[in-house]
């Protein structure tokens, strides 16, 4: 299991006129611990792009359990529990401190720039099971 944490800080414009930071506002949240993820194991974002392998959304889930503030300080943490195959299924969680407001997960297929689902580039299978082999031996 890999897993990665990014701070946020809930921004005035991310809130609604209650003050709660609206709904739609945790998937960026999540797209920001995702590529810190796969920063952390040497995967930057933009080269993957810029090689033309693609990670387009499939399925995204939100559960919301409490309310995040203006000006509230949050732990957005990405897990992955196994290396992908042609999919990737990331889990994240929300925190406010030790409280847990919201969980969720990402899948992603991998795709070629015409839009073909593919396995993942093989620098990239590498990338993966060399952060997972790492962590077994920790």
């Amino acid at each position: 299991m890999i897993t990665v944490s990014a701070a946020i800080r809930v921004r005035y414009a991310e809130t609604d006129a209650m003050g709660i930071a609206y709904h739609g506002n945790y998937l960026p949240w999540f797209e920001v611990a995702r590529v810190a993820l796969l920063a952390q194991i040497g995967l930057n974002y933009r080269a993957l792009d810029e090689a033309g392998f693609l990670l387009p959304v499939l399925e995204a889930n939100l559960r919301y359990l409490a309310s995040a503030r203006f000006d509230d300080e949050l732990r957005v943490t990405a897990i992955l529990r196994e290396p992908p195959r042609a999919r990737i299924k990331i889990e994240y969680t929300v925190h406010r401190g030790d409280q847990l407001l919201t969980t969720g997960h990402t899948l992603h297929a991998f795709m070629n720039r015409a839009g073909t689902a593919i396995k993942p580039p093989l620098f990239v299978q590498e990338k993966f099971a060399a952060a997972f082999t790492a962590k077994q031996e920790k």
